[in-house]
């Protein structure tokens, strides 16, 4: 029994790292750990037969999500058709759906055929770093004849995920412009632990702000993700707001490795952090004193500010030590961001209350921040 692909905060995410190995070795990659080991499908099988008693037995969850995880999860393709084909047997008595994030390499025609069958039961998204040259940088893909066009035609609500890395950092909103001019709907992310500068701030800036014109001037554009991030400042007291987790990690989301053990996320596992990985049960989830980084309690961005508990100790050895050579890059995300929100409800002839409570707060955030300057190291950033 599957259900609707949207999200939902019933839902319990079960990711299975099916294996250690990718045939990529992308310039960003964070998977440092990767070699040619995979999970038995009994294994996965057991796995997904416990979490679904769980949830099924549990008060906040309702429905179950199983991600297969690599590497790159199409390597071990044997188990993902024998693990889907079995649970549409309806071995499990919960809503269910699969997911799978591939770089697209090895979809062979037998493989599509497979999951154009099977495409309401497990949904593919691709990661694609922007046009053909930003590719190959980032990714080495020219061996590759790569189909997005089949991600689109199965899957049409799933966006390509993009990576930025530094590399292709001057050409982003080209790269963007370029996937959205045939159809694709784009969420891009920096890449962690990268050594991002001032100069890449700056640089960051001026790719958002073309993109925020070229959204201005063709609304039938879906505007990147990086410019609808609704953009809220505080003033208030560490004590008031903590800057908490910005997902599931642990409690609505779990891993299996290989092996069958089990971690909060994929970042605390083996393939991330090798022997320094970190179990489910070595964590306290649930309390936010643990992500919160006192170096940016009186910052007014800490709330917009992304967090990655996995980042932060992977490359930290905290779960709350936030990079701060991101800090100029998350201020010219947010600047253009409420530059873009505040032009494009101000050219609308009528706004809800929703629509104007929202102008209201990105025009609040924006007078505050446009007086900050990227170039200069003023971090945190504080009113």
């Amino acid at each position: 029994m599957n259900w609707d692909v949207e999200s939902s905060t019933r839902r319990r995410t079960c990711m299975l790292m099916v294996t250690h190995a990718c045939n990529l070795n992308c310039i960003y990659c964070y998977e440092t750990h990767k070699k040619n080991a995979y999970m038995d499908t009994n294994l996965a099988k057991e796995i997904i037969l416990r979490e679904a008693q769980f949830v099924s037995e549990s008060d906040t969850f309702d429905e179950m999500e199983i991600d297969f995880m690599g590497g790159e999860p199409l390597m071990n393709f044997p188990l993902i058709k024998n693990v889907v084909e079995w649970l549409e047997t309806g071995v499990i008595d919960v809503p269910w759906i699969c997911f799978a994030t591939t770089n697209g390499t090895l979809l062979t025609d037998k493989i599509k055929a497979w999951l154009r069958k099977h495409k309401n039961t497990i949904n593919l998204g691709a990661s694609y770093d922007g046009n053909s040259k930003m590719q190959s940088t980032n990714r080495g893909t020219d061996k590759y004849n790569l189909d997005l066009t089949f991600f689109r035609e199965l899957w049409p609500h799933q966006a390509l995920h993009m990576t930025i890395s530094k590399e292709t950092l001057p050409t982003l909103a080209e790269g963007v412009l370029d996937m959205q001019a045939h159809g694709y709907n784009v969420e891009a992310a920096l890449a962690e632990g990268i050594d991002w500068t001032i100069e890449d701030a700056v640089v960051y800036r001026e790719q958002l702000s073309i993109l925020k014109d070229a959204y201005l001037k063709n609304p039938a554009l879906t505007p990147v993700d990086r410019l609808t991030r609704y953009v809220s400042i505080t003033d208030a007291p560490a004590t008031e707001k903590l800057q908490g987790k910005w997902c599931g990690t642990g409690k609505y989301m779990v891993t299996y490795d290989i092996d069958g053990k089990k971690y909060g996320c994929h970042m605390f596992s083996p393939i991330v952090c090798g022997d320094k990985a970190l179990l489910a049960d070595a964590i306290e989830w649930d309390s936010p004193e643990s992500v919160a980084d006192g170096y940016c309690k009186s910052c007014v961005l800490r709330r917009f500010c992304p967090t990655c508990a996995g980042f932060n100790y992977k490359y930290r050895g905290s779960l709350a030590n936030r990079d701060k050579r991101w800090c100029p890059m998350i201020l010219a995300e947010a600047i253009t961001a409420c530059e873009f929100q505040i032009e494009l409800l101000a050219a609308m002839d009528k706004l809800n209350e929703q629509d104007a409570q929202h102008g209201q707060t990105a025009l609040q955030a924006y007078q505050v921040l446009r007086h900050l300057d990227i170039t200069k190291s003023h971090n945190p950033y504080t009113i």
